[in-house]
């Protein structure tokens, strides 16, 4: 497939580290929307998102990946959902320490799910956890019919770390549309 583009989404709470990711990734090949944070309430950090960030990895052969950063505020979840709809594969990105990151991993995911049938979600701990403390988020997400997605951990300062998620990431999508392939195939009757 030359010349094609992927996109995938990043999405989480405010100050989780999306737009750190989408800058350790892409370096220099990315837009901002950030501007300073006028609610420190809910936020200590000087900057937020507002809008949808954009990067883009060259991954050779004429592919390329492009990397979509949600802004974490309630009330932008309008550019969320348009960015979900466009998006092959997301990172749902969260602190799985957190006393409500179980609720807003699932929300998110339910969100990721109302917004397209295919696509693709993990769950990154973009914070220190250990496999237990991951092991037990992910079966706290998948009680009472839950989704059941990987918990990678990633730290979005870690190009190397955020590149292994991506690897997960692409070869669950590679699997997904070689699956498709095969059903609109119909067996040979050799």
């Amino acid at each position: 497939m030359t010349g094609s583009i992927s996109r995938i989404a990043l999405v989480g709470p405010m100050g989780i580290g999306k737009t750190t990711a989408l800058q350790t990734l892409c370096g220099s090949l990315r837009s901002t929307s950030d501007v300073p944070n006028l609610d420190r309430a809910a936020h200590a950090k000087a900057f937020t998102t507002v809008g949808t960030e954009f990067g883009e990895i060259d991954l050779g052969g004429g592919e390329r990946l492009q990397l979509c950063g949600c802004p974490g505020q309630q009330r932008f979840d309008f550019v969320r959902r348009w960015v979900l709809s466009v998006s092959l594969g997301v990172f749902v990105m969260v602190d799985v320490n957190a006393p409500d990151a179980v609720q807003e991993a699932r929300a998110l995911l339910d969100e990721v799910a109302a917004q397209s049938a295919t696509s693709i979600a993990l769950v990154l701990s973009a914070r220190p956890a250990t496999a237990a403390q991951r092991e037990a988020f992910g079966a706290a997400l998948a009680v009472g019919g839950g989704a059941i997605v990987p918990v990678i951990q990633a730290d979005p300062r870690s190009r190397e770390q955020l590149l292994d998620a991506l690897g997960v990431l692409t070869s669950l999508l590679s699997l997904q549309q070689e699956t498709r392939t095969n059903l609109a195939t119909p067996p040979s009757l050799s």
